[in-house]
């Protein structure tokens, strides 16, 4: 190539932009309004020419042919961009920035692609029903939160959450618990198997690969997750990637070598689908994200004995499934039936979080089901139909009003669920404490009184009974705790006697029901048959 020697190079051209340049830097986004699909294809390259040395043209006959893996990327109207596709890259009209390919097992196959982009598109409730059956033939739910079949739908609605994650704005951890033997496992990889870019990851996992893996919105299930539980036991550096990463936006910072010498800052986006395995519950911090699925051991000798690992032993061909998910290109959809989830929805605020993105896809899984009705079932056929339910008798019930009873009725059981979360226990033992006063306050048709005081050490005598009921810990339970915790409730302290004794506090029915409303709390999980 021809060059002066005795001259500068001409100085570049610089031109001011009014915004960042639209950038995909995962393989499944929402672009302004667009999908785009990246996948790894193989592609056989045959070359009759090649350069040698003084860059001299070498010319080959037959051709030097050989097998490699090719970046491709599939928007949603079909066209396949890259070299060997239908347009170039550099006609996307977007800058990719995808360094590594994930394991081709969970990335679309090139019959998938052609497929697109033939127009074939998949049946929405068809997918889902697959992966609803694949859930149910390998995990038993006996004795969980709900009856078998829809237990399996709600971990599907998530399943199907993870290749929509774009459109989410926030999205809830899966928290199977359980004795070892109880299946927490199978569910993982039953999950991980199905779900947008799923990665069983152990406890050991390093930081590094965590960090890409969750830049490319992958998701990360994470097995005997028992030192991630305790803020004390776990590292640093991974807790923070796991604690940031349940809202859009969300980012760790970290240091890395850049181009020289120099270490520079680079934010890592957090943002992505997490699951855990644990014998105990989650802390105070990830119960608020998560949804923790109770599992007990099986009875069933054949799901005790089948793997989901073992692909021929699917209900349905796990590859077509995975080309169909990657094919469900309705990202810009789900956006307006996430809103539509906040107008609905009987739960709100931090208790809504984890559910809002299964009940999103429940919502617009039934809007496109409304002809078909594969996905309605009688209301008597659900273990947890609410009271409603139960008074419109054998009134057809949608994937939508089974998915939201049941986020109404988690509520019942959250405190025994995640008893590491104290400001729940207080607030059940301040329910406690007012039903208590409300016998003696001559109050009538209010189960709560208009106000009432107690003190520090009645509210922690009721969260330490509730707590060992609960099978929590109840050493980290004490007058102080429970006192520090109130006071961040911002309660009203009232006077001591003579200035001494246990700390009072007065109470309102207003405050109360406030605190209840805001943490999901209901009365009928602190009924029982002989009373509160």
């Amino acid at each position: 190539m021809p060059y002066v020697r005795s001259r500068p190079l001409a100085p570049p051209m610089i031109e001011v932009l009014n915004a960042a340049p639209a950038t995909m830097r995962r393989p499944l986004a929402l672009i302004d309004g667009r999908a785009y699909a990246g996948t790894w294809l193989y592609v056989r390259i045959s070359r009759s020419e090649t350069r040698g040395r003084k860059r001299r043209i070498i010319k080959h006959d037959p051709p030097l042919v050989e097998t490699a893996t090719q970046l491709f990327v599939v928007r949603d109207d079909g066209v396949i961009f890259g070299a060997g596709g239908m347009r170039p890259m550099e006609e996307l009209g977007l800058e990719v920035a995808l360094p590594e390919a994930p394991h081709l097992s969970r990335t679309w196959s090139t019959a998938g692609v052609e497929a697109y982009r033939t127009g074939e598109r998949p049946d929405p409730a068809e997918v889902f029903s697959r992966v609803a059956d694949v859930v149910g033939h390998f995990v038993d739910f006996d004795r969980s939160l709900a009856d078998q079949r829809t237990m399996a739908e709600m971990v599907a609605c998530y399943v199907l959450a993870t290749w929509f994650l774009d459109a989410f704005h926030v999205i809830g951890y899966l928290w199977p618990n359980g004795e070892r033997g109880s299946g927490k496992t199978v569910l993982l990889h039953t999950v991980a198997e199905m779900a947008y870019l799923g990665h069983v990851v152990l406890a050991g996992g390093s930081y590094a690969s965590l960090r890409d893996l969750a830049e490319y919105g992958a998701t990360l299930a994470f097995d005997d997750a028992e030192n991630l539980a305790e803020a004390h036991r776990s590292d640093a550096d991974k807790r923070a990637l796991l604690l940031a990463g349940n809202r859009r936006g969300s980012t760790v910072t970290m240091k890395e070598q850049g181009p020289g010498k120099e270490r520079r800052t680079r934010h890592v986006n957090a943002f992505c689908p997490r699951l855990f395995s644990a014998i105990q519950a989650p802390d105070n911090v990830l119960s608020s994200r998560s949804i923790v699925i109770p599992l007990v051991r099986t009875t069933d000798r054949r799901l005790a004995n089948i793997d989901p690992l073992d692909h021929e032993a699917w209900p349905h061909e796990r590859r077509p499934l995975i080309d169909d998910l990657w094919a469900l290109a309705h990202l810009p959809e789900l956006r307006a039936y996430e809103r539509a989830v906040s107008e609905k929805a009987r739960l709100a605020g931090r208790t809504l979080e984890p559910w809002r993105a299964i009940l999103a896809v429940a919502l617009w899984l039934d809007e496109q089901d409304e002809e078909e009705g594969t996905l309605r079932r009688s209301a008597v056929e659900a273990e947890d139909e609410t009271d409603e339910e139960r008074e419109e008798g054998d009134e057809e019930t949608g994937l939508w009003e089974r998915m939201e009873a049941l986020s109404v009725a988690y509520q019942r059981e959250r405190a025994g669920l995640e008893t590491g979360n104290l400001t729940v226990l207080v607030i059940q033992a301040l329910c406690c404490c007012a039903v208590n006063a409300g016998d003696d306050s001559g109050s009538e048709g209010e189960l709560f009184p208009a106000s009432f005081v107690c003190t520090t050490e009645e509210v922690t005598m009721f969260a330490v009974a509730l707590a060992r009921e609960y099978g929590g810990d109840v050493e980290r339970i004490t007058n102080r705790r429970v006192g520090q915790a109130m006071g961040r409730m911002r309660l009203e302290k009232a006077p001591r006697p003579g200035g001494k004794g246990s700390r009072r506090w007065r109470v309102t029915r207003g405050d109360l029901e406030r605190w209840m409303a805001a943490y999901g709390v209901a009365l009928s999980a602190l009924v029982r048959e002989d009373g509160w």
